[in-house]
């Protein structure tokens, strides 16, 4: 036992060291691939920082750039322009009603308003070259706002675009389209961890348009600031302290997304820290389990390798203990014992089935008769009948003869087809006996004419009919045996019109068909169905099922079933 405990604890020690290991490389390998999908997010990150912006810089360029364009179509629209500077509010207001009904000529506050209502922007501002002067129209007041164009400063998200002469192709003033950062704002809120970025829309002149959380970390935008036309020095610097992703747009913007590389090392550090953690408490917890399993295993094994060592020293009486605790010790403990327990049975009914087959041999001994001295003597009364004339009685001889030398023969299993013609033979004797009260029909499958059964299965029920069921006063005493196929599937029923069964006589019935219990058998009319479920349990096994049941015709149907194919 020492030694048995020995080999626990070296087992147990193994187990924990493959545990550790285990645990261990399954949390590197997560920490790697977590690496990995940080470094993605990452990546993915500041890519779509870029192409958000890019998109929205893009879509609101061009929608300035068609707004210019429409300002300055054709020379009536460009005379209207002009007149917008060089009128005041009610003269423009005069000038329009005068030509509203031209089919190029637009009110342009209400144009610009609707321009501005339209594309999230919050101010328009006209210049043109002759004048002095620029416009500055609002939703608050899109009558404009007149300015000196000397001190025009645009500020933020904004688009300059030139108005070109078609004629001459030269510039004659330009229109600045300002934006309101909302709608890219909001595009960029929607980026896989937006929190960790920076991004930054720098002018063709190196001015800061448009930044999207600058709070983040102050550095990235006080390095950009520091030279405006050095931006690709800026982005090496940048590329210290962060992950960067940058992209010219179409209308000369920079646009630059970041990511503080603290923060992604931070990331990085926490989840290793996490995964070994876990795996720290994973190993604690699983050598503390296997730990208290061995040691409960170690007391039960010992407690059950002594009620093994007193069973092999004969003493079948002890029981092995059983844990309380749900498992394999408690499976194993409970099936030894239910082993001994069938052991015993075992033996009491071999003690039984020893007692009734030395009196079953003294009988056979008492009542032994040459057979071939009844064989002759039946050939014989056969033979003076015919000779006397009496056919009808040569045949009750002949059957009677063939069902003595299929009782008397030695083999234990028949074909189907013959198990079929002795107890068509046994039916007839009786109908003999009885003409004009019994009628019998039998169909038998062609495909099962050659299966093998054991001897007396269809006999014994016929039997119990004509001893329990059959009603002598009647005409129309009839039985019907069948045998049929249906896939896999044999079903072999015998069914009479004879006496139904009670509800409490077919529950006890089948009730024993179910049972494996074996016990002798006697005194009861069920003695027939019993000796022919066990010879076909014992041929067959779990694939045999028997049951009976009161049918249509006022009798009793016993069916037998056969599954072929399990």
């Amino acid at each position: 036992m020492l030694s048995n405990r020995y080999n626990l604890q070296k087992l147990m020690t193994f187990y924990i060291k493959v545990m550790v290991i285990t645990i261990t490389l399954f949390a590197v390998i997560m920490s790697i691939f977590k690496i990995r999908d940080i470094f993605q997010d990452t990546n993915q990150t500041i890519e779509s920082g870029v192409n958000r912006t890019s998109y929205i810089v893009g879509v609101e360029q061009l929608a300035a750039n068609q707004l210019a364009r429409n300002l300055i179509q054709t020379p009536s629209k460009v005379k209207n322009l002009q007149k917008f500077f060089q009128l005041d509010s009610a003269d423009y207001l005069a000038y329009s009603q005068q030509h509203s009904n031209e089919n190029d000529f637009y009110y342009l506050p209400n144009q610009l308003s609707e321009f501005m209502q339209n594309n999230d922007s919050n101010k328009i501002t006209l210049n043109l070259n002759q004048e002095n002067k620029a416009i500055e129209v609002t939703l608050k007041n899109p009558g404009g706002k007149i300015i000196d164009s000397k001190k025009l400063v645009s500020k933020g998200l904004y688009y300059g675009i030139p108005l070109i002469n078609d004629a001459t192709f030269q510039s004659f003033g330009s229109i600045i389209v300002n934006y309101s950062p909302r709608v890219l704002n909001n595009s960029l809120n929607y980026s896989p961890n937006s929190q960790d970025m920076q991004v930054f829309v720098i002018s063709d002149v190196g001015r800061i348009r448009y930044t999207y959380n600058s709070n983040l970390s102050e550095d990235a935008f006080k390095t950009l600031t520091q030279d405006p036309n050095q931006n690709n020095i800026l982005l090496s610097v940048l590329e210290k302290k962060y992950f960067v992703k940058s992209q010219k747009n179409g209308n000369g913007d920079l646009i630059i997304s970041v990511v503080p590389k603290i923060i992604v090392y931070q990331k990085i550090a926490f989840n290793i820290l996490l995964f070994l953690m876990g795996a720290i408490l994973i190993d604690a917890f699983l050598w503390w389990s296997l730990k208290y399993i061995f040691h409960n295993y170690t007391i039960h094994l010992k407690s059950m390798t002594n009620a093994l060592n007193a069973i092999s020293n004969g003493n079948l009486k002890t029981r092995v203990p059983v844990p309380e605790e749900e498992g394999e010790l408690n499976t194993l403990a409970t099936g030894i014992n239910d082993m001994l327990n069938a052991i015993d049975q075992y033996v009491l009914q071999i003690y039984q089935l020893q007692l009734e087959q030395k009196d079953a041999n003294m009988k056979a001994l008492q009542s032994q008769i040459n057979p071939h001295f009844l064989y002759n003597t039946l050939e014989y009364i056969r033979m003076y009948a015919l000779n006397e004339g009496e056919k009808e009685l040569a045949n009750v001889v002949f059957s009677f003869a063939g069902l003595l030398r299929n009782n008397i023969s030695q083999e234990s299993t028949v074909t189907l087809d013959k198990e079929f013609e002795f107890a068509e033979k046994y039916i007839y004797l009786y109908q003999m006996r009885f003409p004009d009260q019994i009628g019998y029909q039998l169909n038998l499958d062609d495909e099962l004419k050659s299966m093998k059964v054991p001897k007396f299965i269809i006999q014994p029920l016929i039997e119990n009919y004509f001893k329990h069921g059959i009603d002598l006063e009647r005409f129309d005493n009839a039985v019907h045996i069948r045998a049929d196929k249906d896939g896999e599937r044999v079903e072999i029923s015998v069914a009479d019109n004879g006496t139904p069964l009670t509800e409490e006589q077919l529950k006890v019935i089948n009730d024993k068909l179910v049972s494996q219990e074996v016990k002798p058998i006697s005194g009861d009319r069920s003695i027939g169905l019993m000796n022919v479920k066990a010879r076909m349990t014992g041929a067959f096994g779990t694939n045999f099922k028997m049951f009976v049941m009161n049918n249509q015709f006022k009798g009793v149907t016993v069916k037998m079933q056969i599954f072929l194919g399990e």
